[in-house]
């Protein structure tokens, strides 16, 4: 089964739900997910653990 972007212009498809949800974030500019050491914000919380393994280095 297809899951497809509900926004008129856009009409992307996707195989996964949580795909379609990551998809979502960039109409939305939703960033849910916050760095603890810099505040920046992140729509997918596997770009924020990359983005925090920076730090530590």
């Amino acid at each position: 089964k297809a899951f497809i972007c509900p926004i008129f212009s856009c009409g992307r498809l996707f195989k996964h739900m949580e795909h379609l949800r990551w998809h979502l974030r960039t109409h939305t500019m939703e960033r849910p997910f916050a760095c603890p050491r810099c505040n920046k914000r992140f729509s997918r919380s596997d770009n924020l653990n990359q983005h925090v393994r920076r730090h530590v280095r």
